[in-house]
């Protein structure tokens, strides 16, 4: 609560000349004014305004709480004329209590009074609603970014899912320990036994009821519809989702002819999901393309659609789809991208763009619970973040995630960039930061940018502007990036990448590096006593792997300084080269 009033404050700092009201307001701020200062002389205005602020309320209640600022212009020419002040003819007890008689269930603010410029502004600060709120007319809104919107539909069900913590998976389906599949069993016995769970294991090939009761399938002596889904025969999957399915597709480009793999008519649609999921995975897996290089002594595997990256992503589209609305989960795959989608968007407190960091909030969460402990699906983050991070060890642009009636999931296709990869698993990649997504994500950007501060890189990483600053930071005290001589005074200098990184990753830098640094002239003082210079010699001088070694050498011949010795093969780690005719006679080539 004194965040939110914090924020009303802030807020009334920013008021200057030229103000706009719509500039200051944000998720938790929202600026009103009086009619007395507007249109007091329409009839009804005051009842107006009163069901105004509960509207607001409502909005601010069901999203995660705010401020409602009254006594501010939406618009005035200066900081004077902008604060209108509350008149005298309202007193802020009687607007608490005209919020609380208009709201169900009712709200109540908190009130607070604050004197500008000789007037009187009220700040209503709003709790974050325990259930789902409504104005006493039946009016459901809530906060999005800076507009309120109206709550209705799958979104005003998906908000009392969370809120009222109704989980659809978790009701009785109806059926008896017979619609269960004793071969789902013997499966989801076999994950459980993967990771751990023995205990549970015995049970579920011992005594179903005693397993079912244990992992809170069993409720009441109810079998639930999560128990249905996991391990269900067909016929009770139909009984207990009619319609639900998935089908499977692959096309030689996106708009190109499509090939049924599967199709939700068919027996994989009559699957339960311990066994539906690897099935579907493996389809997919099927359609991989791979690539193994070898990085010193470690194999890495360059593979359009990593195979953790495409379990969540799989995964995902079942746990949290919205399993009372009709419609199947579509799989689209083409060498160029692979498309999930399935019903039901997100729950109306979550946003795409805050889907890495934010709080998990499961609409299925019995479902989530279980696919979790048989490793089928993350339950924090939905597993997005896991996805993510993958894509990003490719070095490929981040997945591409849409909301609406059904949510959709875009993964890049494309095996990924192999120098970027080296690079990555290279030895003068610092080990602890191999996995870290933050840092990923910002070599993936610096690729094809040749300098980006914390503020163009926020989106990107659903992080806000100083903890992108604080990752830039820390990349710069391992030596990946470097702040611009020009911005590194700024409150958030924009980075580039150093040349040790630029040396290390060259191949995979889309923009063109011209740069002649330290390491390039021990190079070339080299030629200078010696006359040829091999990868080997790079190696031994600025301790790289061959890659790095091969990117330097190339760089320095295409930039016409070497050439291949007469004698020297042209591929290969024995390639030898010598100075070129236009080779400068200083130690020190000018950049």
């Amino acid at each position: 609560m004194d965040s939110l009033l914090e924020a009303a404050d802030r807020a009334l700092s920013l008021i200057g000349d030229n103000w706009d009201a719509g500039q200051a307001e944000s998720a938790d701020v929202d600026f009103k004014e009086t009619p007395d200062t507007t249109n007091g002389g329409v009839p009804g205005a005051r009842k107006n305004f009163r069901e105004m602020l509960a509207e607001t309320a409502v909005c601010f209640a069901n999203g995660e709480g705010g401020a409602i600022v009254v006594g501010v212009k939406n618009r005035a020419p200066t900081a004077e004329a902008a604060i209108a002040g509350v008149p005298s003819a309202y007193e802020i007890e009687e607007l608490v209590r005209s919020i609380f008689e208009n709201t169900a269930p009712a709200i109540t603010v908190r009130p607070q009074v604050r004197e500008i410029a000789g007037k009187r502004v009220f700040i209503l600060v709003v709790p974050k609603g325990v259930g789902v709120h409504s104005t006493r007319k039946g009016v459901y809104k809530i906060r999005l970014h800076d507009r309120c919107l109206p709550l209705a539909g799958d979104q005003l069900k998906g908000l009392r899912a969370l809120r009222e913590n109704y989980d659809w998976t978790a009701e009785p389906s109806g059926m008896g320990l017979e619609s269960l599949s004793l071969a789902a069993l013997e499966r989801g016995a076999m994950l459980l036994r993967r990771w751990g769970h023995d205990d549970l294991a015995d049970r579920a090939e011992a005594d179903t009821e005693a397993f079912l009761q244990a992992t809170g399938l069993l409720r009441d002596g109810q079998i639930t519809r999560a128990a249905i889904l996991l391990y269900g025969r067909p016929d009770a999957l139909r009984r207990v989702s009619p319609g639900w399915g998935v089908t499977l597709q692959t096309r030689e480009s996106p708009g190109g002819e499509p090939t049924i793999l599967i199709r939700h008519t068919e027996q994989h649609s009559e699957q339960p999901l311990v066994i539906l999921l690897e099935s579907l995975i493996a389809a997919v897996r099927v359609l991989a393309k791979v690539n193994t290089i070898r990085v010193g002594a470690v194999q890495v595997e360059l593979v359009d659609y990593p195979p953790d990256a495409l379990r969540e992503v799989i995964a995902n589209a079942f746990v949290h789809r919205d399993w009372e609305a009709p419609g199947v989960v579509e799989v689209i795959h083409t060498p160029d991208e692979l498309v999930v989608t399935s019903p039901g968007g997100l729950l109306p407190t979550l946003r795409v763009d805050r889907l890495l960091h934010d709080a998990s909030a499961p609409r299925n969460r019995l479902l989530a619970e279980n696919m979790s402990r048989l490793r089928l699906a993350e339950m924090a983050g939905l597993g997005l973040d896991r996805a993510f991070r993958e894509i990003a060890r490719l070095g490929k642009e981040p997945p591409i995630l849409e909301d609406g009636p059904r949510f959709r999931v875009t993964l890049p296709g494309g095996r990924g960039d192999e120098a970027f990869a080296r690079f990555l698993n290279g030895p003068g990649f610092p080990a602890n930061l191999s996995g870290d997504l933050d840092v990923l994500m910002v070599l993936t950007a610096l690729r094809h940018t040749k300098s980006m501060n914390a503020n163009a890189l926020s989106s990107r990483l659903q992080r806000n502007v100083s903890d992108v600053d604080r990752t830039l930071r820390r990349m710069g005290e391992v030596d990946l990036v470097q702040p611009t001589k020009g911005t590194a005074r700024n409150q958030f200098p924009s980075y580039t990448l150093t040349p040790s990184a630029v040396a290390g990753m060259r191949a995979a830098i889309s923009y063109r590096v011209d740069r002649i640094d330290a390491e390039d002239n021990k190079l070339i003082r080299h030629l200078e006593r010696h006359g040829r210079i091999s990868n080997e010699d790079v190696r031994n001088y600025l301790d790289c792997d061959i890659a790095t070694a091969r990117n330097r050498l190339t760089r320095l011949r295409r930039k016409g300084l070497i050439d291949f010795a007469p004698d020297s093969p042209r591929r290969g780690a024995k390639v030898v080269y010598v100075r070129s005719a236009t080779f400068p006679g200083e130690t020190t080539v000018p950049s």
